[in-house]
């Protein structure tokens, strides 16, 4: 399992809202699991810092 932080944002490319932790196996499923959370209709997916994804 590997570490992921999800940013929930303004809007894109705007400023850190709320941050959530989650847990995945792979980066497929950690955007797959942000993308379905109600609470994230506009965030950013990161792990080790990087950014994996954006959904808009």
């Amino acid at each position: 399992m590997k570490h992921y932080r999800v940013n929930k944002l303004t809007r894109p490319d705007g400023t850190v809202v709320k941050k959530k932790d989650m847990l995945a196996p792979n980066d497929r499923l950690a955007v797959k699991a942000a993308r379905e959370d109600a609470d994230c209709p506009v965030c950013e997916v990161l792990r080790e810092g990087k950014k994996v994804a954006s959904i808009y």
